[in-house]
């Protein structure tokens, strides 16, 4: 019996951050997307930053990130969704800086829990007006499936997470989180493909990690692939001495 195959293609990208956004990387690699035309697009989480969201930015008022505006982070997040959620399905995965908002709203704090119900009512309000769907950030419950690959945002940052989550799904992974764009593969059967999209943020920005040696792996990336029902074919770019080169 011969099995045949309908193969789709499909983009992804994750870690924009925001209005942390390079954009001259984001105009690159949404040309591509136009002209690749893919039925599957994926954001892999953090399209948000929520900087203001997070405990030392609330707790501290010398922390330089209190007086960071939710509602710009909120207009440039969801405005770069619009942006490449055109034409075809489209997936977004909360990764963990979206997580901060859905965990504030348990709260004990009835201001800050308020605040966060209203964020939450706000992303899944535009999320359904984009006729997106949205994933959370969850171990199980956070899985895209796309043909035998699993999509996820990404719950570890070490050297070696990349190949520890196609060991832990035992099955190809596409996800982000890392800020490193790199294929591995899996020590398990079928030796399954990882591939980390990177990040498309000016990676300057990121001043609470300039000093560490492993920030100097990061790099701006996406990928790019055709999927079917049983296997994934993906493939990853990043720029050559600033210089985005595309099949297409």
């Amino acid at each position: 019996m011969n099995v045949v195959r309908r193969w789709r293609k499909f983009f992804a990208v994750g870690c924009t951050h925001a209005g942390h956004l390079d954009l001259k990387a984001w105009g690159e690699v949404i040309k591509f997307k136009e002209r690749w035309k893919p039925e599957m697009t994926i954001h892999l989480g953090d399209f948000m930053d929520t900087a203001a969201w997070r405990a030392g930015a609330r707790t501290s008022q010398d922390d330089p990130d209190k007086g960071s505006s939710f509602a710009d982070d909120y207009m440039h997040g969801i405005g770069h969704l619009k942006q490449l959620f055109s034409g075809g399905d489209h997936v977004a995965l909360s990764g963990n800086h979206e997580a901060r908002i859905w965990a504030l709203t348990k709260s004990s704090s009835a201001v800050v829990a308020y605040a966060a119900e209203e964020g939450v009512k706000a992303i899944e309000g535009a999320m359904k007006k984009m006729k997106a769907r949205l994933f959370p950030y969850d171990i199980e419950k956070g899985v895209f499936l796309l043909g035998n690959m699993a999509c996820v945002h990404g719950y570890s940052f070490g050297e070696s997470a990349l190949r520890d989550h196609c060991e832990q799904y035992g099955r190809p992974v596409l996800m982000a989180h890392t800020h490193r764009p790199e294929q591995v593969r899996g020590r398990t059967i079928g030796s399954p493909l990882g591939t980390c999209v990177g990040t498309l943020m000016r990676i300057q920005d990121a001043a609470y990690a300039r000093h560490r040696r492993a920030t100097l792996r990061w790099a701006h990336g996406c990928a790019f692939g055709e999927y079917c029902a049983d296997a994934v074919q993906t493939w990853l770019a990043t720029p050559v001495k600033g210089e985005w080169r595309f099949p297409l």
